[in-house]
Formats: structure tokens, sequence, C-alpha cells
């Protein structure tokens, strides 16, 4: 075998193989994320709340900021989908990493029609162990009835990425 040709292969080998551990991304810990589901964090009228208060029902945890324009990009559809699938058993829960009196003169002048929670460090650091490799916003979490991780999303969801895991569940 010449050299170029040994060289060209130990390089795809390497790029081929580098691609595909990136895909593949880090085990979640199951255990890790159903405890991170007991985390309180307080709602809009001061009571302690936790992810798990939602059992029995689909989630889609999305961890947002007022001052994130991604964040407030999906919004609307949020509220839109939120109450369009009310009646499959989903709904939707926000967890602001922000000062509440922002959060809450944001949730009443756009008439935000799901739960809001509010964090802080403490929210970023949940959402990390629900798979936020990055500590971005808006990071979304998808969850089963029973609490179990079904996906996740860094960035701007697509309506269509919520729509077909609507779909899986009608």
């Amino acid at each position: 075998m010449s050299r170029k040709f040994l060289v060209a292969l130990v390089i795809l080998a390497s790029v081929t193989g580098g691609i595909l551990i990136g895909n593949i991304g880090p085990k979640v810990d199951e255990r890790a994320v159903k405890n991170a589901q007991s985390a309180q964090f307080k709602d809009l009228s001061g009571n302690w709340r936790q992810i798990s208060d939602w059992d029995g029902v689909y989630r889609i945890v999305n961890f947002w900021a007022t001052w994130c324009p991604p964040c407030l990009e999906e919004i609307p559809l949020f509220i839109s989908l939120h109450e369009e699938f009310r009646d499959i058993n989903v709904t939707f829960i926000g967890i602001a990493v922000d000062d509440i009196v922002k959060v809450r003169d944001f949730v009443t002048t756009n008439k935000v029609n799901y739960p809001i929670l509010i964090g802080s460090g403490d929210a970023l650091r949940i959402s990390e162990v629900l798979g936020n490799q990055r500590s971005g916003l808006p990071f979304t979490v998808f969850l089963s009835p029973t609490g179990d991780l079904i996906d996740i999303h860094s960035g701007v969801v697509p309506a269509s990425k919520i729509r077909n895991f609507a779909s899986k569940i009608r």
C-alpha cells in the first residue's frame, strides 16, 4: 500500500469515528432525571412546585428567560399548542431562569396559559441533568407521564417536532 493511501484511510477512519461518536451523545442517568423532577421551584403565586407535580401527564418542559430572544420566539407556539393539546394529556411547563417580577409581567402581557415556575442557577443545573450539555437557553425536555425522558431539544423547538411528539400520544 502506498503511504498516501494509508494516510487517507487513517483520516477517513478518524472522521467517521468522530461523526459516529458525536452523534451518539452521552448517556443520561435515568435515576438523576427522575430525581431532577423533584427539584423545588416557586410558581408565580409563590408556591413551591416541582416537575413531578404533573406526573400522569406528558410534559413538555421548557427552560427559558425573558432576556433570551430565541426563548421568546417559541412561547407563542407553546401557548397555542398547550390549548390544542389540552385534550390529549399533554401540558407545557415553563421554567424561567429569571427574575419573578419580569416573568410575571411577561406572562400577563403575553397571556401565557401554561404553568410557569421560577428558577435561577438551580434551574440551569436541573436542565443539565436533563441533558442540556451546553447550559443554553432555550432548552426543552419531553417527559412521559411516569417521568421518563423521551426527548430533548436545544434551541428553538420546531412546531413539527412538538406535533410529532403529540401525534404519538393520540
